[in-house]
């Protein structure tokens, strides 16, 4: 990836086909079952493990003036702020006797890897869904970026609306994360050698262990950049102006912008697609999917939860 610039964001992908050489397949069983981990791009941290930015108040930007008039002065208010980054990673352990059935420790952790990465990965999205853009913008509560579908129930969806902006909305990650060649720095504990730990059964036993560890996080740092439809049920679905207005709020654009639910809401929505549809008599198959709003990408992913939210409060 000769022509990979350091200084753009990118997908885990291409920095995986970057930094990743020597574990090129981490990256496809981490985003197996992550849609939306695929898409998000990430830039490096200015500090390694923590990253600094500024979040602009107030930009004054330069103006068109008659000849031989004073200037107006240009400048920007900002604060500046300091996000960290997290400790993606974990540990497996097994037993004496179990590494030793399976042909030694390597070959019972490499098994079980894609299982654990493919987790982790779900795991780190839904983090990202939840507790990072959802979180955002109810904490927030900024004027059309919240929107109330109007179930009144706590069995309820949620479609998110994110539109990323280099140095501001933007995943972070470390390179010091990668010197092993690898997305996570694996390390076996105790050296690789035998220590004793408690099983999943409560009980003290020999074995060995594995430690993963990744250095990666989130930041938004402008809140016309992240909008949420909430309070979302089969009774109660978000109207066409609701979508086009969030997307609008958040000053959408193809190329940096999604929307992103859960499959199943997808399939309420097709509803308005099913309204527009002409069925001939002989006609075998009618296509109420869609891939896009109004030009903007759509990501499904089962990482949201799956009709159980609890209503929130607009």
């Amino acid at each position: 990836m000769a022509d990979f610039n350091i200084d753009v964001p990118a997908t885990l992908k291409e920095l995986s086909d970057y930094y990743a050489k020597k574990q090129p397949l981490m990256v496809d069983q981490i985003t197996e079952e992550a849609p939306i981990l695929a898409e998000i791009k990430f830039e490096a941290a200015s500090h390694g493990l923590w990253n600094a930015y500024e979040e602009v108040t107030d930009i004054q930007g330069a103006e068109m003036v008659e000849m031989d008039s004073p200037l107006p002065v240009v400048g920007m208010a900002s604060e500046l702020k300091k996000q960290d980054l997290s400790i993606w990673g974990g540990k497996i352990e097994v037993g004496e006797d179990k590494a030793r059935m399976f042909g030694g420790k390597e070959k019972y952790f490499a098994r079980k890897m894609p299982k654990i990465l493919r987790q982790s990965g779900m795991s780190t999205e839904r983090k990202i869904i939840y507790d990072n853009w959802r979180r955002y913008v109810i904490d927030n509560k900024n004027k059309g970026f919240l929107k109330d579908a109007g179930a009144t129930g706590n069995s309820n969806y949620t479609i998110l609306a994110v539109r990323e902006v280099p140095g501001e909305t933007i995943g972070l990650y470390s390179p010091e994360g990668f010197q092993q060649g690898a997305m996570f720095d694996l390390s076996g504990i105790n050296g690789g050698n035998l220590y004793e730990f408690t099983d999943s059964k409560k009980r003290n036993i020999l074995g060995y262990g594995l430690r993963l560890k990744a250095y990666f996080g989130y930041q938004i740092a402008n809140h016309k950049t992240v909008a949420a439809i909430v309070n979302i049920d089969q009774d109660h679905m978000p109207t066409p102006a609701m979508l086009d207005d969030i997307l609008t709020n958040i000053r959408a654009t193809s190329a940096s912008t999604k929307l992103y639910m859960h499959a199943r809401v997808l399939g309420m929505l097709g509803q308005y697609k099913a309204d527009k549809l002409q069925v001939a008599v002989a006609a075998k198959d009618m296509d109420r999917t869609f891939t896009h709003w109004n030009g903007i990408k759509i990501v499904t992913s089962y990482n949201f939860d799956d009709g159980v939210e609890k209503r929130v409060n607009v």
